[in-house]
Formats: C-alpha cells, sequence, structure tokens
C-alpha cells in the first residue's frame, strides 16, 4: 500500500507528501484552499480511482 498525506501549509496552503515507485517521498504544493479540495487534487495528480487504486493498480491511503 502506498501512502500520500496531506499537509497543513502557511497561508491557508496544503501540501501532498507521497510514495513514488522507489519508495522515496516526494513533496508538492497543492492549489486548494480546503482539505476537501486537497484530497480531490491529490487523488487526480496520483491517478486515484473510486477504489482508492491507481492506473498500475497500486493500493493508496490518502490521509
Amino acid at each position: 500500500m502506498k501512502t500520500a498525506r496531506i499537509l497543513d501549509q502557511e497561508h491557508d496552503a496544503f501540501g501532498l507528501e507521497y510514495d513514488d515507485t522507489r519508495g522515496k517521498k516526494n513533496m508538492m504544493r497543492l492549489d486548494a484552499f480546503t482539505y476537501e479540495k486537497a484530497i480531490q487534487e491529490a487523488k487526480s495528480f496520483l491517478g486515484i480511482d473510486r477504489n482508492n487504486r491507481d492506473t498500475d493498480g497500486n493500493l493508496w491511503e490518502v490521509e
């Protein structure tokens, strides 16, 4: 299972920390003003579907 975490950042912004294919952590800033929108943007960026799986079939947990 891969993990993506939504992080609170300064100035009412959100960040995303996620696993890459080699097990390293990557970080990026999300363009969202609410936690719910941040989750939607993260899932869209990572290609996660309704069953929490990406296009390669990996299971994700977004927290």
